[in-house]
């Protein structure tokens, strides 16, 4: 017989629990430290495309776990660099160029010409002057940083050009129509000095904002492009896509004006992007609106956010994307899967496209989408998509409408695709005018001939996701959730006769009990009649 000795921890020596005490404290700090360093790698490291990050002091904390581009926020600012006259400040500027080339990251210089933070004393020279002043600046930036690798000669020039007031040496340069009498004088001289002043290997730009939300600043900004491009003296196109420019402005105007600038041939960079949000869905919502615009455009080369921690230009606005505490926010952790996963390619439309006398029940045909497993489907009665009609989450290429639309009335329509990770942006629009005809189509001939079980949408998600799935019959369902350890965590329905036809429930991220439960990887398994389907699903916050 074996006697196993009891042993009780209130009778152990002092020493046992100083030991304890010892190693508790050490099994925190290790855990605290193994979570600040959870990501130590950029987030799109190894990717063919850039995501960048302003760069200054309070921004530079932990960069490199994110961020693989640099720019310089204020600090390569002439009148950053130069507020007294031949007296040089480099110390951002120069942190940040420093930075990049020790990590190997693409450095863009930010900004030559510019019509704000400008010198004081620069004004009240003689235009004469005010060019050897302009050709000195241009000549020690490159001395100092010889292997800039994309640079901003000109910096909103529609909107804030270096004229009276804002550095007043825009005649300096040629003005407007003194030495080429193209209207933009001022912008090719600039580049011309670029061109004579860097080194082949550095990119020259040019930078603006409200062109993405902007039809007609698109426009006047080509013009600009294209005299340069005559003259070979740009080599890609800045675009910023601050809040206040794509907040308001629809997902098919800001890809219609990408569309049109990349028509030039001309790679293009989001020199400055922000997404506002104090609360975390709303940041989180709009950063899935409009990032994959950007990132899944074929012209764009790089994606550069203007500041990600607090302290960034738009602070009261909630831009910033980790907490007080440094923690990421659910659109930082989006961010991250995303370009780790990415979606599949943007679904192509094929009918009916642009049509009327459609029948009131038509049939939605595209393109298949490389990696998708799925397809998601909105009609509108506008072309904002604010009045939905129909939005369903399909696994075929076609969408047979049983519900009669309304008749003679004009309806809108596009499609986005999905894989296990991510969804795609959504097909520019399209739209069919419908007549009062229905055709001779069986609601069965619709129904699938299986038990389908559809990819949770979205996924990841945070806090709620859609589950769907298809019954050929009318059956006995139940639809669980599972942790990773297989434990059951919620019935979402419960042993429930169902008609045949395709099923959606909404699950909020909690147990049976109504607790939110945490992120990770979760299993929803199907049981109808004698077939058992399950799927995977991540929840992040």
């Amino acid at each position: 017989m074996i006697y196993i000795k009891t042993i009780k921890l209130w009778n152990l020596p002092r020493s046992f629990y100083n030991l304890l005490k010892k190693f508790s404290l050490f099994l925190v700090i290790f855990l605290l430290l193994n979570f600040t360093n959870l990501y130590t790698q950029p987030i799109a490291e190894g990717k063919n495309k850039f995501l960048g990050c302003a760069y200054s002091g309070v921004q530079a904390v932990n960069f490199d776990n994110y961020w693989n581009q640099v720019t310089p926020e204020n600090g390569g600012k002439w009148g950053s660099v130069e507020s007294s006259r031949d007296q040089m400040n480099w110390g951002e500027a120069a942190s940040a160029y420093n930075f990049a080339k020790s990590n190997g990251f693409k450095f863009r210089y930010h900004i030559l010409v510019w019509g704000n933070q400008q010198p004081g004393w620069i004004e009240a020279l003689d235009s004469t002057a005010q060019l050897e002043e302009i050709e000195e600046w241009f000549a020690a930036v490159a001395e100092k940083f010889p292997a800039i690798d994309y640079l901003e000669v000109v910096n909103e020039p529609l909107h804030d050009p270096p004229a009276s007031g804002n550095g007043g040496y825009i005649n300096a340069l040629g003005g407007s129509n003194s030495l080429y009498g193209t209207g933009w004088d001022w912008i090719i001289k600039a580049f011309e000095l670029a061109r004579k002043y860097f080194p082949d290997s550095t990119k020259l730009m040019i930078n603006e904002y409200s062109i993405v939300n902007s039809s007609s600043n698109t426009v006047k900004y080509l013009e600009i492009i294209n005299l340069l491009l005559e003259r070979d003296l740009i080599d890609g196109i800045g675009v910023q896509a601050h809040a206040f420019s794509t907040k308001p402005a629809s997902s098919s105007m800001i890809k219609s004006n990408l569309d049109a600038l990349a028509e030039t041939g001309l790679p293009i960079q989001v020199c400055e992007m922000d997404v506002d949000g104090i609360d975390d869905q709303i940041q989180l919502e709009e950063y899935k609106r409009i990032f994959p615009i950007f990132w899944e455009h074929p012209a764009i080369e790089g994606i550069t956010l203007w500041g990600w921690r607090h302290g960034l230009w738009r602070e009261s606005t909630g831009a910033y994307l980790v907490d007080e505490r440094g923690a990421p926010r659910p659109a930082l952790e989006w961010l991250r899967s995303y370009v780790k996963n990415p979606p599949p390619s943007i679904p192509e439309i094929v009918s009916p496209k642009i049509e009327t006398g459609i029948a009131r029940n038509p049939l939605l045909v595209w393109h298949p989408s490389d990696s998708a497993n799925s397809y998601h489907v909105e009609i509108s009665a506008n072309s904002i998509f604010t009045t939905i009609v129909k939005d369903t989450i399909v696994t075929d290429t076609t969408l047979q409408i049983v519900t009669p639309l309304n008749s003679n009335f004009r309806y809108y329509w596009h499609v986005s695709a999905l894989n296990a990770y991510n969804e795609s942006s959504f097909s520019p629009f399209t739209y069919f005018l419908t007549n009062d005809e229905i055709t001779d189509v069986l609601e069965n001939q619709l129904t699938s001939e299986a038990f389908i079980l559809y990819q949770n949408y979205p996924n990841p998600f945070n806090p709620s996701t859609i589950i769907s799935y298809n019954l050929p019959k009318a059956s006995k369902v139940s639809l669980e959730v599972f942790n990773i350890l297989g434990q059951k965590v919620i019935t979402i329905v419960d042993n429930l006769v169902q008609n045949i036809g395709t099923h959606k429930v909404v699950w909020r991220g909690k147990d049976q009990n109504g607790n939110s439960l945490s992120s990770g990887t979760y299993f929803y398994r199907l049981s109808a009649d004698n077939n058992i389907i399950t799927k995977k699903m991540l929840l992040l916050k």
